[in-house]
């Protein structure tokens, strides 16, 4: 687990603006930072439900959303993405997947039904397919098929942001 560059916080403010965002959906929480910045970024009517497999993660997650008073705003969802997102019934504004990329390609289907037109998805974790990190990491046909699936449906215009291993989605 490696923790989201402060240096992107802002983009989270730019979204919610753009999007108004009062709904956000965040798969891959780790400790929670990034919740707590879209959290803040969306305001005090922002709520962000965040999916975390890891229960020791989750627990660290929820224990600092506590600490920081948002533990009203932010619902740790517990369990992993493929699993849970079929059960979500809420729409939201921005979605960001920042968990294990070799899950992305299941994930389509559920970000058609879990977004409306408007939506932002910021896809992160794409560094197998560019060769990040050096290239050992596993998982380049998983993220090769998202991105084809995702660049092809006509539901979404995505833009790939390279360098930074992101893609940004907006749901038309």
């Amino acid at each position: 687990m490696f923790p989201s560059d402060p240096f992107q916080a802002p983009l989270w403010t730019v979204l919610s603006s753009l999007t108004h965002a009062r709904r956000i959906l965040e798969v891959g929480c780790g400790h929670g930072y990034t919740a707590a910045v879209m959290a803040s970024a969306g305001g005090p009517d922002c709520r962000v439900d965040t999916i975390e497999g890891d229960p020791d993660h989750a627990e660290l997650a929820e224990q600092a959303f506590k600490q920081r008073g948002l533990s009203k705003r932010i619902c740790v969802l517990r369990g992993r993405g493929l699993n849970l997102l079929p059960r979500l019934k809420t729409r939201y504004d921005v979605v960001f997947l920042d968990g294990d990329w070799r899950e992305y390609p299941g994930y389509i289907p559920h970000l058609r039904r879990l977004t409306r037109p408007g939506s932002i998805i910021v896809t992160a974790n794409l560094n197998p397919l560019f060769g990040g990190w050096g290239g050992r990491l596993p998982g380049k046909p998983a993220i090769e098929s998202y991105l084809t699936r995702l660049l092809r449906d006509p539901q979404f215009r995505t833009y790939v942001v390279l360098g930074e291993w992101h893609s940004i989605s907006v749901r038309v």
